[in-house]
């Protein structure tokens, strides 16, 4: 019988291990803001993204929450909760948390402070051309925090400053905000040549990340996310229509599933779910996200 528990333990020490070095050590999220899913199919000149669906999964119909508008979105996507959990309704920058759900920072839980919880000395950080950001993150959780906004007084693009953060400290986690696909939305359209331009030039955007990442020598253990808030319905969102609430979602990398269409339901709360998945991190009972189903 002793032989027999031995055997038992050493067989799910092997298994644990193998689980473990499946695990990516590192997750970049690149997030769109304005990225609508009804660009995808017929978008010109997207290769990079085009290809990162191909290297990974993919759907075309994450849903954010309501209302459609970033701030809500990028919290739930952090936080792995409803609108309605953590009090954001709006892109509000003293959102309303419930004090059951506050941590030691008087912010809600996001996955980033589970990760310095869980891994004290994580590198993680957030490079951001929208300012909103910085109240959905809890930034006390954070070894990293830059704005890129003003390119007068701070002349680096938002793919400059993150390369040279990915390649300097080669992040555990790391947070690319883009806005500039919102801008082209409210000012030209969904279905304007300008919209879809600006597409193209963030494609090209993730291509140069994408290099940065395998300069910094941590791409194969790495597992990197493209993902959005909202989408448009003309200029403006914040609505009910399909084309704001369905976002697009591709992750690829260590331990992800190639060339997968994610069939199952997806919801903005479970991008925080399936990071912490990535991580083996317990979530809080508060969550409601639940990891989508792209792990080999």
């Amino acid at each position: 019988m002793k032989k027999l528990f031995l055997i038992f333990f050493s067989l799910l020490s092997i298994a644990s291990s193998i689980l473990a070095n499946n695990n990516a050590s590192h997750v970049i999220i690149i997030g769109i803001d304005g990225w609508g899913s009804y660009s995808v199919p017929v978008a010109d000149n997207i290769s990079h993204i085009r290809q990162a669906m191909r290297l990974g999964s993919y759907t075309l119909s994450k849903r954010a929450v309501l209302p459609s508008v970033s701030g809500p979105n990028w919290a739930a996507m952090f936080n792995g909760t409803p609108a309605e959990f953590s009090g954001i309704i709006g892109n509000e920058y003293e959102p309303s948390f419930r004090p059951s759900f506050q941590n030691e920072h008087h912010a809600q839980s996001t996955i980033f402070h589970l990760l310095r919880q869980q891994q004290p000395d994580a590198e993680q950080g957030i490079v951001c051309e929208w300012d909103g950001v910085q109240h959905y993150v809890d930034t006390l959780c954070l070894s990293h925090n830059e704005v890129i906004s003003n390119p007068v007084g701070h002349p680096e693009s938002i793919v400059d400053a993150s390369i040279r953060y990915i390649r300097n400290a080669k992040p555990t986690l790391c947070f690319i905000h883009i806005d500039a696909l919102d801008h082209a939305g409210h000012q030209f359209g969904e279905g304007s040549s300008e919209y879809y331009a600006t597409l193209t030039h963030i494609d090209y955007q993730i291509g140069l990340i994408v290099d940065g990442i395998r300069e910094a020598g941590i791409y194969d253990d790495s597992v990197i996310i493209l993902t959005s808030d909202h989408g448009h319905k003309g200029k403006d969102h914040g609505g009910h229509a399909l084309s704001e609430i369905d976002t697009p979602f591709i992750i690829w990398g260590k331990g992800m599933k190639v060339n997968h269409r994610i069939h199952s339901l997806m919801i903005q709360y479970d991008v925080a779910a399936t990071i912490a998945r990535i991580f083996n991190l317990p979530t809080p009972p508060s969550w409601r996200g639940i990891a989508v189903d792209v792990f080999e």
